[in-house]
């Protein structure tokens, strides 16, 4: 592909990912702006734990599919076929990440007087949204890696609509104890069309269904777990660490605390653009390319923009904390002094996923455990010395551990990037990446 091919592909899905990203602010916008706080902070708490029941799911495993795939991306049987076998671990963990969420939801539920029809209701939805997420994550996956970009575009586009029509629906009707579980069901039935979506693609592209041969089964799970061993530990660590402030505020705050936090993470939400065209575009040729130093080349540049474009918007928050507030209602204005932390944090949590990432689409897995010992040891020296009493201590912990996450990342990044530059790629690779490295 040359680059003005490439370019074009940029162009389109970046301004794609930016319409989906401005429909998806502003529906999250309008909630923020017009749930009351109390609402919202249940709001918030929901999506917390449909966060961490999909990490549960996850342990590393949704990092295996692109180096699994490797060099086999043309050919749609085995695409479907490793992916599918991939997703299947993801389903057996399904279970185990219900057992542990539900006691906390519980639990928290009791102690914040929750337990109204209205909160069952998004309760119940809720859950209805994890099951639907991971046949939308496969979907999305199998498309990504055959390179169907035009048809992910529509489809996220007729999603974002569907969600975003509800939520008006739902906020323009009378604001009772039932709007928040109206919400949640925006987000269901957007999650049901696309799900419905990605079926009729499968079915345009003849996608078919496919199983692999116990053959390739066997040696699709010894490269499954040669890729996710090493992230196990980790995997589990960092799915607690993306909710980790919200629930620490639901344990030790009050319910305005933790509206306060939710409606924070809606003003980070422009930094998904590039986060978007990098998932679609970047990672599929990352995990395809040999070794050599057109690879290390590109992933220099391309961390190189992702930081420069990262601190632009960091300046912004800095300079006009003022006008980034008034996207989230009167209720919130006392909060502009904190912007920046709250900008600064989601930079640096962007950009640890971005270097994270380009080492496992690779194979590079090894060493995360490391991380995790660093991280937890930043994060208590921070709880004994400024707590999380208030609003400030609370962004200042959760800027903290993504300061130590992004440093560990991209000092992984930094010892694997010489190695990279210098291999050479061998004759007759085949579908796993030369760079797995499991548990070296």
């Amino acid at each position: 592909m040359n680059i003005l091919s490439r370019l074009r592909q940029i162009a389109i899905v970046g301004s794609v990912e930016s319409l989906g990203v401005v429909l998806g602010g502003i529906a999250g916008l309008l909630i923020v702006n017009v749930l009351p706080k109390d609402q919202y902070a249940a709001y918030t708490f929901l999506l917390a734990c449909m966060t961490l029941v999909l990490g549960v799911t996850d342990l590393g495993l949704s990092h295996c599919c692109l180096p699994v795939v490797g060099q086999r991306s043309r050919e749609v049987p085995w695409v479907v076929g490793a992916c599918h076998q991939v997703f299947r671990k993801r389903w057996l963990l399904l279970g185990l990440g219900l057992m542990i969420v539900g006691p906390y939801w519980f639990y928290t539920s009791r102690e914040h007087g929750w337990f109204g029809g209205g909160y069952f209701l998004g309760s119940v939805l809720m859950l209805f949204v994890v099951l639907l997420a991971l046949r939308e994550h496969y979907g999305n996956t199998v498309l990504v890696i055959l390179g169907h970009i035009s048809t992910l575009n529509r489809i996220g586009f007729t999603t974002n609509i569907v969600r975003i029509s509800f939520v008006a629906v739902v906020l323009l009707l009378p604001i009772t104890s039932w709007s928040m579980a109206g919400i949640v069901a925006a987000t269901a039935a957007a999650s049901f069309v696309a799900v419905t979506l990605y079926r009729r693609a499968f079915r345009s592209h003849e996608i078919a269904d496919f199983r692999l041969d116990a053959a390739d089964v066997k040696r699709v799970d010894a490269q499954v777990i040669q890729i996710a061993k090493p992230l196990v530990l980790p995997a589990i660590f960092f799915q607690v660490q993306g909710v980790i402030t919200v629930f620490l505020v639901s344990l030790l705050g009050t319910s305005n605390m933790l509206a306060e936090v939710g409606a924070f993470g809606r003003l980070a939400m422009v930094l998904l653009v590039v986060d978007r065209i990098t998932g679609t575009l970047l990672f599929p040729v990352l995990a395809r390319s040999p070794e050599g130093p057109a690879l290390a080349s590109t992933v220099v540049r391309v961390h190189g923009l992702y930081l420069l474009a990262m601190a632009l918007m960091e300046l912004s928050a800095i300079m006009l904390p003022q006008y980034w507030i008034i996207l989230l209602g009167r209720q919130y204005q006392s909060m502009a002094p904190y912007v920046w932390i709250v900008f600064l944090a989601a930079m640096l949590n962007n950009a640890s996923n971005l270097a994270f990432r380009t080492l496992t689409v690779r194979g590079a897995t090894s060493k995360q455990g490391y991380g995790v010992g660093f991280i937890l040891a930043v994060q208590v020296l921070y709880l004994w010395v400024f707590g999380v009493a208030d609003l400030r201590a609370a962004l200042g912990f959760n800027l903290a551990t993504a300061m130590a996450h992004a440093s560990y990342q991209y000092l992984l990044l930094t010892l694997r990037l010489p190695e990279w530059r210098r291999q050479v790629p061998a004759d007759g690779s085949t579908g796993q990446v030369s760079g797995a490295d499991g548990d070296r």
